[in-house]
């Protein structure tokens, strides 16, 4: 049986610790559907084709469904409950599978639409610290320093990493491909922590084409040692097949990954470049890194 979750039941939220020792499918799945937050503060959805809300997909022991039923308000006796359980499409990097979930009767009043569609992408944004994880060119201080607002990325945890997901390069443009996340058993990204704040935040809307829609934010949840960290980070919408990157942006991850990453991460992103999406000129320009490094 598989259950759609998008607010309290989600990882890190208050409630998830009823679904905790269920099989997650998918960090990443999304629904047709319209995410509100109620004049209670919790969220809902209502039936749109033309939206899209994210949550998380679980396969889940039948026995559990009831004691989910009673969490959500839902009897099925009832002529008029608060919430509503129907059977939806769900959308995973998987594939779709046809899930049930629970949705705002007409009764609920609408104080706010989620805009992002991510009921935890809304709850991070207004907590505090707020941690950001890059994994691509938002690695490197210099490309900050070149735009002007280092100032804003001065906060470094440091180096972290991001279980079950694999880096891809799945956004083309003219020049080449750039870097994206996507959920894979066993595979790890690493990359760096910072905290950021609301301008930081800005300026990263901007830079990864939020408004323009080609990378959505999401929540992750990243380690660093012994710590976890809930992180906002970014991932291409539309992913399309991996595709080799331009030099100048293969140089900032590289560059930026130095200092932060394992030392066998740092060979994958090598290999990577150099190899299996091979990089015209990176290998000319790591003679010179250690040409540089010898002098």
């Amino acid at each position: 049986m598989y259950l759609f979750v998008y607010g309290s039941l989600c990882k890190g939220e208050r409630n998830h610790h009823y679904i905790a020792n269920e099989t997650c499918l998918s960090e990443q799945a999304w629904v047709r559907a319209k995410l509100y937050k109620s004049e209670f503060y919790y969220p809902y959805i209502v039936h749109d084709e033309t939206e899209i809300t994210f949550g998380e997909l679980y396969e889940i022991d039948p026995k559990q469904e009831g004691l989910i039923d009673r969490l959500e308000g839902y009897h099925p006796e009832d002529s008029d409950p608060l919430f509503k359980k129907e059977w939806i499409k769900v959308t995973t990097q998987q594939g779709e599978f046809e899930a049930y979930t629970y949705f705002g009767s007409d009764g609920l009043q609408k104080e706010m639409e989620i805009t992002s569609g991510d009921w935890k992408v809304e709850r991070l944004l207004h907590s505090s610290p707020v941690y950001y994880f890059a994994y691509g060119s938002c690695m490197d201080n210099e490309r900050f320093m070149k735009a002007g607002v280092d100032h804003l990325f001065e906060k470094i945890i440091g180096g972290a990493h991001l279980d079950h997901y694999e880096l891809l390069f799945s956004h083309h443009l003219s020049d080449g491909a750039r870097a994206d996340i996507g959920e894979a058993q066993g595979k790890r990204v690493e990359g760096v922590l910072y905290e950021v704040n609301e301008e930081a935040l800005d300026y990263l809307y901007n830079r990864e084409g939020v408004y323009s829609f080609h990378y959505r934010p999401t929540v992750v949840h990243v380690q660093q040692g012994e710590c976890s960290y809930r992180a906002l980070t970014f991932t291409v919408i539309s992913k399309k097949p991996n595709r080799a990157v331009p030099l100048h942006y293969a140089i900032e991850i590289h560059r930026g990954a130095t200092n932060y990453v394992s030392s066998s991460y740092g060979e994958q992103i090598v290999n990577m470049f150099s190899k299996q999406l091979p990089v015209e000129g990176f290998t000319e320009y790591l003679e010179e890194q250690t040409e540089g490094g010898s002098s």
